[in-house]
């Protein structure tokens, strides 16, 4: 049996911390080659935007249970944005029965963008579990960091994160994969005292 997460009714994404766009609605994904602040940033709410509207039927992290295409093979190319950005605003019907609800008017162009971010960086899955224990030492590494740990020790570790995060390809085909590991790092990157939410990101992979 396939299972369903999240709401039942379109619910709105709050945006802040992305830069604004133009008010006409790209026709390609204005992230995707997006670096540093700005891509954590549309990944985060692009997450919660998919988890509150997405999972339901396209299932958690993406990864379909059953009840809809599983969106981490839509392409990232402009075949791809393009079939996104039409079942989003216009949503799907099936023999008179709604599959999927209309969006537009309800989440703005950097929601709906930051959505398709978040779905076109996930990385293979399999691939992730199959790293267990590479990525089990990198959590023991992050939890140890004591709190007086200098800038270069951070940085070191941090890249060794991010060196690790490179390792997974996207199912998309898009440039990168934004994996928990990556996320850690850059939250790493904001001083020792983050490490234990960067070690708890780094866990929830491994509790998996």
């Amino acid at each position: 049996m396939a299972l369903g997460h999240g709401d039942t009714a379109p619910q709105a994404v709050d945006t802040t911390g992305l830069p604004e766009l133009p008010a006409e609605m790209a026709t390609q994904n204005p992230w995707r080659e997006a670096e540093g602040e700005v891509l954590f940033k549309a990944v985060e709410i692009g997450a919660k935007g998919f988890n509150s509207n997405c999972a339901r039927c396209h299932g958690l992290e993406a990864i379909s249970g059953g009840l809809a295409p599983d969106l981490r093979f839509l392409e990232a190319s402009e075949y791809g944005d393009e079939w996104f950005l039409d079942r989003i605003l216009h949503g799907y019907e099936q023999n008179g029965a709604v599959k999927m609800p209309p969006f537009e008017g309800i989440l703005n162009q950097q929601a709906i963008w930051a959505i398709r971010t978040y779905i076109e960086t996930r990385p293979d899955a399999d691939a992730i579990a199959g790293k267990s224990t590479e990525i089990a030492a990198l959590y023991d590494k992050v939890k140890a960091l004591p709190p007086d740990a200098g800038e270069d020790q951070i940085a070191a570790l941090a890249r060794e994160l991010e060196t690790a995060g490179s390792g997974f390809e996207a199912l998309s085909g898009a440039p990168r994969t934004v994996t928990v590991l990556d996320q850690a790092a850059h939250i790493l990157r904001s001083g020792a005292s983050h490490a234990p939410a960067a070690a708890e990101l780094i866990q929830s992979v491994l509790r998996k």
